[in-house]
């Protein structure tokens, strides 16, 4: 998929692209609703905050650990809530002709 971001579009990525004969898929730029994982991540970032407080994470081993335990925490059920969504939000964009500035 392809937000318009200029790696996307270089001499290099666009020739390896059409090498491989990868189809080009546009994908609207700055798109988080349509991703349900960017609203995981928000999940995630909320309750590692609830948890920890103003405890800081002091290595990298450390926050590999602290983002697999929450990632283990998240349930299908919330997963596929906001799978679910996606079809409102694309209700929502079509609507707006395409600008997507209403945080589905």
């Amino acid at each position: 998929m392809e937000d318009n971001a200029l790696a996307h579009y270089s001499d290099f990525t666009t020739l390896e692209r059409l090498k491989a004969s990868i189809p080009k898929v546009d994908w609207p730029p700055n798109s988080p609703d349509f991703n349900p994982i960017e609203h995981l991540w928000e999940l995630m970032k909320s309750q590692i905050q609830t948890r920890r407080g103003h405890e800081r994470v002091t290595s990298i081993t450390e926050m590999k650990e602290v983002l697999r335990q929450e990632w283990e925490q998240i349930t299908v059920q919330e997963v596929n809530k906001e799978i679910s969504k996606l079809p409102r939000v694309m209700a929502k964009c079509i609507e707006q002709h395409g600008r997507n500035k209403f945080h589905g």
